[in-house]
């Protein structure tokens, strides 16, 4: 992706930069100074001795007046190859093109990392990302390059660290919320420029109990949100013997509140049933925040955002409209949904 000489901080992103990118001077952008588990600049490469290693990027893409949402997950498994997903949503034709469950492997370079598949080359350093591949037989592919801006997001605690699943699931968690995105989407042959916004999120953990994660009552949702004033907005709603809702938010300022949620289970906006795989699935949630008098409907931009490698799951756009702080708002995001919500009556 990326070559970098000894003596210059000049980085060449490649044919969609238009020009190398020049890193901002050092500041505490990727490391504030605030206590915390993790380091979000060392912490893009793979973890040692964990049970789940993860890298997620969701990119919010406008060409004219079509919209696209691209989704790349890689999952590292102890042994063997890890896992990618690529998903594409194509809002203009509800039309949802996935490759799921691929095998890939992810090298360590640098200060980043480096994701291989068939189908997917997926490089990354501090300053910036390059992602490139296809999906399917040339149904459609993506080549873009990503440049990071703002603040880290230490969910879900302020430390990056917090205990998910009943407690049982110490999770280690950050995010680069605000990445500009420019590079070109093809889809049937037509290609169209794209400008955007790309959510990278990193997360690992150890499972305490084996039997937490296969527990049928045991699954989550989690939303990334960005508002018009660029409010960043990450919900998790995690399932286990009770269920619990919460927020991270990341102000312009740089300034993170923690807050309470009232509960997804409470607040659905509808359902749709899944021909695929049989599961009743949210069509969204009201998130209500009372404590910074917030209230958000995230909405997905269509049905059929599903997944299917090793376990039922949702992966895509959301938008997002209501209240924040009593100011109108509007927003886009990516959702995700991990186990049957087990929702029993289909409205």
């Amino acid at each position: 992706m990326t070559e970098q000489s000894a003596t210059s901080n000049e980085i060449n992103l490649g044919n969609n930069a238009g020009s190398v990118f020049v890193p901002p001077k050092p500041d505490n952008a990727g490391r504030p100074n605030l206590p915390m588990f993790i380091d979000p600049l060392a912490d893009l490469k793979p973890q040692e001795g964990v049970m789940g290693d993860s890298w997620f990027l969701g990119c919010n893409l406008d060409a004219d007046d079509r919209e696209f949402g691209l989704q790349i997950h890689y999952v590292k498994k102890p042994i063997g190859p890890g896992m990618t997903t690529v998903a594409l949503s194509d809002m203009a034709t509800s039309r949802y093109l996935l490759d799921d469950g691929k095998d890939g492997n992810l090298t360590a370079a640098g200060d980043g990392f480096t994701v291989s598949s068939e189908d997917l080359t997926w490089s990354a350093e501090p300053g910036g990302m390059r992602v490139t591949g296809q999906i399917g037989s040339g149904e459609a592919s993506f080549d873009l390059t990503i440049r990071r801006k703002g603040s880290v997001l230490l969910p879900y605690s302020g430390t990056g660290l917090f205990p998910l699943l009943d407690n049982e699931l110490a999770t280690y968690q950050f995010a680069f919320p605000l990445m500009d995105t420019v590079g070109t989407v093809t889809v049937d042959g037509q290609s169209y420029p794209v400008t955007g916004n790309s959510w990278f999120d990193r997360q690992w953990f150890k499972i305490a109990k084996a039997e937490t994660l296969a527990s049928g009552d045991t699954r989550w949702s989690w939303l990334s949100i960005q508002l018009s004033d660029d409010t960043i907005v990450a919900v998790w709603n995690a399932t286990g013997k009770r269920e619990r809702t919460w927020a991270n938010i990341l102000h312009p300022d740089g300034t993170l509140t923690v807050a309470d949620v009232e509960q997804f289970s409470e607040n659905l906006t509808g359902t749709w049933l899944s021909a695929e795989s049989g599961v009743v699935w949210p069509s969204g949630w009201n998130v209500v925040i009372p404590g910074l008098n917030a209230k958000l409907t995230a909405t997905y931009t269509f049905e059929g955002q599903e997944t299917f490698a090793n376990f039922h799951r949702l992966e895509g756009v959301i938008h997002v409209q209501g209240t924040f702080a009593g100011q109108d708002v509007t927003g886009r995001g990516y959702g995700e949904l991990v186990g049957d919500p087990q929702i029993k009556t289909h409205k």
